[in-house]
């Protein structure tokens, strides 16, 4: 038999390996397995649980221990007296144990980094209270001249209710409204009548913080702020009302609407085509720059013939406002309430009286009466009157160094008369209000000084608010120290949108929808709750409530007024016939005008020149056809100059008329008609005999046209 061939050499055992090397291997691992699993089965055969310790078992020992732990009331005994229980309990005792105090910085105690939620989408609340108010207002000519200078009208004191004013014919010798109220009217006043709807709602600013605060504080990827409310573009649409079919809503241009730039400063626009009221609510009842894209109150145009009042304000901000000017008001006794200042005093250190109303005596204005003219003030030189102490007038918010201003809407007041008198020796009531870093010496009062020390009547600043610059203005925001104001943080802010583009007799409803920006945009999936929440850039509101619906009215009105026996004869009235006045727009002026119609009960309030014969005129004033019928007139027209028929309902003029066209009827009283036929009185052309003077207002010299008399200056020594 051949012996088999093996070899041992390192070839040999080499190939061995590597042909077999993989079966040894998982002859290994099959032995193992094989171990375990025996090792399994054995388990499961002999060492299974005793019967002693079951849960049965455990239950039965632990009964039974509890048995005799409360059959035996006291310790055994031989424990007792040998002393080994009391030695094993009195160190657990809790007057024995002592427990550590723990140690101001405690690292192991916390987490060592805070768990933070993911980003979620905040809810967008949408506009409250939205209202609308209509009427007729009469703005600027565009294309008059110096269309952008004419002065505003101031608007009525909130702490002060107007007065009641009583009933009658004779309301003429009522005096007239103070020269800083009175409307620049008269037949060569340029203008347009404009009906006007004023939209104002409540933007819900605090409510939206809160809500922002609750969605990422305590969230990552935290940024202070971007996750802050910013008020982005908003859509204002209107419908009209009772015109039939499906309602339609139209999207309505946004006009007279301020933008903001990245920085937070108002952008450079082209100059508006009409000039703009300046805005008179402190800045913290306005979204500002810092808070949003655009301004949400929109400039509301100036009127030259009457206040705009509150239709631009929302009823909300009434009593807000009404308590700063409460808060704010300082008595106008200029020589007893208020403490004297040094002017050099007030230039060096103007930290000390920031917030204070001083009184600086032996002062003047110098240089050109508006040397700085800026949004919402006019900055003055002023000097002491021995020139030892001089301030320059300067830019309002930039300048570092004290300068003298007067509140916009009061300096064009002054500009009525001529403005302040330069270089005349006066007393200055002021205010220091910081404006950015500008001290800004606020000028309350100006009483001009005799030559003999004796001062005269102080003129007032009729709107004693701080400056701070809103939506509209140019001046760096920020409440004044020392002064007591608005909260910043108020509830609300106001929204306004002036709608001009309304036509008479038709009814509006509006609703208003906005858009915040995103904190969530563009953010990375692994910070949100949902990868969609960073899609949009914009989180869009609902609409908000739609507004109550307001009619616009017709800028045609009817009047009446007491007549004496001279007119009465002078137009040779018949028996039963009235002469009703038509106040409406003028052709050639754009303004409103009055014309005269003599008529009875039953006849059209039509005003035609070709009803005038001669010797018979039975029409004055410009043509115009209103397309009313007088019903109904109760009282006399004549003005018989005594008690009764002032004051007797019997004798009061009232008329009533139909508009055919609507079906509606028209209440006219002389009481309520005064008013407004005071204002307008010059339009109405004289009779045959103007000559006389007879159609001339109370007050004037005979002959004297009433747009050439100019009364002395309010700012004269």
């Amino acid at each position: 038999m051949k012996r088999p061939s093996m070899k041992f050499d390192k070839d040999a055992i080499l190939a061995f390996l590597l042909n077999h090397c993989e079966k040894l291997v998982v002859g290994v691992v099959a032995l193992a397995a094989l171990g375990l699993v025996w090792g399994g089965v054995n388990s499961l055969r002999f060492k299974s649980v005793k019967p002693e310790q079951t849960p049965a078992s455990l239950t039965g020992l632990i009964a039974n221990a509890n048995k005799h732990i409360d059959a035996a009331t006291k310790p055994p005994a031989s424990n007792h007296k040998a002393g080994r229980l009391t030695l094993a309990i009195d160190p657990w005792r809790p007057q024995q144990v002592k427990i550590a105090v723990a140690p101001e910085m405690a690292l192991l105690d916390r987490p060592l980094f805070q768990e933070l939620a993911k980003r979620t989408k905040p809810n967008v609340f949408p506009i409250e209270d939205l209202r609308a108010v209509a009427g007729i207002a009469v703005l600027p000519a565009v294309d008059a001249p110096n269309a952008a200078d004419v002065p505003p009208v101031a608007p009525p004191q909130p702490e002060t209710a107007r007065p009641g004013r009583p009933r009658g014919p004779r309301r003429r010798e009522f005096a007239p409204p103070p020269p800083e109220f009175a409307p620049v009217m008269g037949d060569t006043t340029r203008g347009r009548i404009a009906p006007y709807v004023i939209v104002t709602g409540l933007v819900p600013v605090a409510r939206q913080q809160e809500e922002f605060e609750r969605c990422f504080t305590g969230s990552g990827f935290r940024d202070p702020e971007l996750d802050a409310p910013q008020w982005g573009q908003y859509l204002i649409e209107r419908t009209v009302v009772g015109t039939g079919g499906a309602e339609r809503w139209d999207k309505l241009k946004l006009k007279n609407v301020a933008t903001f730039d990245k920085e937070g400063g108002p952008q450079n626009q082209p100059q508006p085509t009409e000039p703009l009221q300046p805005e008179l609510l402190p800045a913290a009842f306005l979204v500002g720059a810092t808070e949003a894209d655009i301004g949400y109150a929109a400039g509301v145009p100036q009127r030259i013939d009457d206040s705009w009042g509150f239709a631009t304000v929302h009823p909300w901000f009434l009593p807000q406002l009404k308590r700063l000017l409460e808060q704010n008001k300082v008595s106008v006794d200029v020589d007893g309430a208020i403490a004297p200042a040094d002017a050099k005093q007030l230039r060096d250190s103007p930290d000390e009286f920031v917030g204070k109303v001083v009184l600086l005596k032996g002062m003047k204005f110098v240089g050109d009466p508006y040397p700085q003219r800026q949004a919402g003030v006019v900055a003055h030189g002023v000097e002491s009157v021995d020139g030892s102490v001089s301030f320059e007038a300067d830019e309002v918010g930039t300048a570092d160094r004290t300068m003298f201003a007067l509140a916009g809407p009061w300096a064009r007041t002054l500009a009525l008369d001529g403005g302040v008198s330069p270089d005349s020796p006066c007393n200055l009531r002021v205010r220091l209000e910081m404006v950015a870093q500008t001290p800004v010496a606020r000028i309350l009062g100006i009483r001009y000084v005799a030559a003999d020390g004796a001062g005269g009547e102080e003129l007032v600043d009729p709107n004693p608010l701080p400056l701070a610059g809103g939506a509209s203005g140019g001046i760096a925001p920020g409440s004044p120290s020392g002064l007591v104001g608005p909260e910043e943080g108020a509830e609300f802010r106001l929204f306004r949108f002036v709608d001009t583009d309304v036509k008479p007799g038709q009814s509006y409803r509006y609703r208003v929808k906005f858009a915040l920006r995103n904190p969530n945009f563009g953010l990375d999936q692994q910070h949100l709750t949902d990868p969609a929440l960073a899609k949009s850039e914009f989180l869009v509101s609902k609409e908000s409530n739609v507004s109550v619906p307001v009619r616009v009215p017709e800028p045609t009105s009817m009047l009446v007024k007491p007549l004496t026996k001279d007119e009465i004869k002078r137009m040779k009235m018949k028996p039963g016939w009235y002469e009703i006045l038509v106040l409406g727009p003028s052709a050639d002026t754009g303004n409103y005008a009055v014309r005269g119609l003599l008529t009875e009960v039953g006849g059209l309030a039509n005003v035609d020149p070709a009803l005038n014969k001669p010797g018979d005129q039975r029409t004055r004033g410009e043509a115009i056809s209103t397309g009313r019928i007088l019903v109904d007139a109760r009282g006399r027209q004549e003005d018989r100059g005594n008690a009764g028929s002032s004051t007797g309902s019997g004798d009061m003029l009232e008329m009533l008329f139909l508009d055919p066209r609507t079906g509606t009827f028209e209440f006219v009283s002389a009481a309520d008609s005064q008013s407004r036929y005071d204002r307008y009185a010059q339009t109405l052309p004289a009779g045959d005999d103007s000559k006389k003077g007879g159609s001339q207002p109370s007050g004037l010299p005979a002959n004297q046209n009433p747009f050439e008399f100019a009364p002395p200056g309010r700012g004269a020594p």
